[in-house]
């Protein structure tokens, strides 16, 4: 049995920041 691959992370998307 082959074993399976674990899942990447995937990246978080960076909140955008708002304008003051």
């Amino acid at each position: 049995a082959t074993p399976s691959p674990s899942p990447s992370p995937s990246p978080s998307p960076s909140p955008s920041p708002s304008p003051a």
